[in-house]
Formats: C-alpha cells, sequence, structure tokens
C-alpha cells in the first residue's frame, strides 16, 4: 500500500478509537441520545446520579463499574452488545426504565456505544461467550415439586421468603454493590424484570445479577435442577 493511503488509512482507525466507535455504533452519535433520553436518570457521569434519581426506587443503574444486572454472560462478567441492546429496547418491568423500542437500532447500537464508555472494563477486557440454555424439560408436577425441593437446597427462602414473596429472613438487610437498599423479588405477583419467558428466568439463576446479592447458581445446581427450579419459580405466579 503506498505510504500516503497507509497514513489516512491509519488516521481513519485512530479517528474510529478516539470516537469510541463500536462494532456497529459510535459513541459520539450515542452521546447525544443519551443526553436526550437518559442523563436525567443514569447522570452525566453514568454514575446513576441523575437530578430524577432520588425519586426513584430501584435506584438508576450505575454504569461505572461495568456491572450489569441483565446478561447471557457468567457471573462478574461485562455484558455483550446484545444483552444492553435487549435492556434498552424492553425496558425492565416494575422500574423507571421503559421500552425504547421507539430508537431506531443505528441509535440503540450508538447509545450502547456511549453507555460502555463509562467503565475501563469495556476496553479492557472481552465479553464471554453467551451461556448455553439447554432444551426445556416438560413443565410438570414432578418438575415442580422437584424445583421446590432444589428452591429449599440453595436457600432461595433466606430472601424470596418460603412462598416466593420477597419477605425472607435476610430481605430487610439486602444491599446492593453501592450500598443502596435492593429488595428480593416477589414471584407471586407482576411480571418479572427478566422477562417472562422460562428461558429468561434460567438464565439469570445461572449468570447471577451482577453488583447484587443474587449470585450465580451455575455451580450449585445442574442445568435440569435449574429448569426445575424455574418452573417452581414460575408456578407461584400462577397460582395467584
Amino acid at each position: 500500500m503506498p505510504k500516503f493511503k497507509m497514513a489516512v488509512a491509519c488516521g481513519a482507525m485512530a479517528l474510529l478509537a478516539a470516537d469510541g466507535m463500536a462494532e456497529n455504533g459510535a459513541a459520539a452519535r450515542g452521546k447525544k441520545a443519551y443526553g436526550r433520553y437518559c442523563v436525567s436518570c443514569h447522570g452525566v457521569d453514568g454514575d446513576g446520579r441523575g437530578y430524577e434519581a432520588q425519586h426513584l426506587d430501584p435506584t438508576p443503574r450505575n454504569f461505572t463499574k461495568g456491572a450489569f444486572k441483565w446478561r447471557t454472560t457468567p457471573s462478574g462478567q461485562i455484558p455483550r452488545d446484545e444483552d444492553l441492546l435487549r435492556t434498552i429496547r424492553n425496558g425492565l418491568y416494575a422500574t423507571a426504565m421503559p421500552p425504547w423500542g421507539a430508537l431506531s437500532d443505528q441509535d440503540l447500537k450508538d447509545l450502547i456505544a456511549y453507555v460502555k464508555t463509562f467503565s475501563p472494563r469495556f476496553a479492557k477486557e472481552a465479553p464471554d461467550p453467551a451461556i448455553t440454555i439447554p432444551p426445556q424439560p416438560p413443565n410438570n408436577a414432578s418438575s415442580i415439586a422437584a424445583g421446590k425441593e432444589t428452591y429449599q437446597t440453595v436457600q432461595c427462602g433466606q430472601c424470596h421468603g418460603d412462598g416466593g414473596r420477597g419477605d425472607g429472613p435476610s430481605a430487610s438487610t439486602l444491599k446492593d454493590e453501592w450500598g443502596q437498599p435492593i429488595k428480593a423479588h416477589d414471584f407471586t405477583v407482576g411480571n418479572l424484570k427478566c422477562g417472562n419467558a422460562p428461558e429468561d428466568v434460567y438464565r439469570v439463576f445461572m449468570t447471577g445479577l451482577n453488583g447484587t446479592p443474587m449470585p450465580s447458581f451455575t455451580d450449585s445446581v445442574t442445568p435440569d435442577e435449574a429448569w426445575h427450579l424455574v418452573h417452581y419459580v414460575l408456578s407461584l405466579r400462577q397460582k395467584h
């Protein structure tokens, strides 16, 4: 390649890097969308301290540590772009985070590129592959009963309560990584924040929720036990 063309190409690459260009999104464009749609809750610095944050429960996500709840990646890992895309597009039930489906795909990708600039983890780490979700076994009385046993074995009731109402003995003491009080979810009413599909619930059990007391059970239960647990937890809501 001629020296002039090589210099131009290198210069263009440097400009893309400086701009925070993700694979399909540009942070410079995403910053504008963030200022319009996100800053009031998540703050100018992405620390979850926007001027509306004081009125919100749960509090807005702090992006600065790269700790995200809703991921397909293993516990402790940064999320994949598609994880962030799903959260922004669909929103989170029972929170102030609305679905942003009205934004174009390009707007969402640009926004993700900018959100990732708040934590140095995204520049230093590559996200792990998404966990594998095995086929779901039959959801029947036998599976639900097995799931109830797993619920007791891994002590889900300590936080979520014996009946899954979010009233376990530890529920009042729970805090997130930033010291903010956090509620154990009530499985008996409403939709689930992560999504209502069985696969969504399985994913949470096996990845945990980064920044919260909710651990990953990938080393504690087998895939079959996790599926039984999914069926039991979903059965709690169906009874009411």
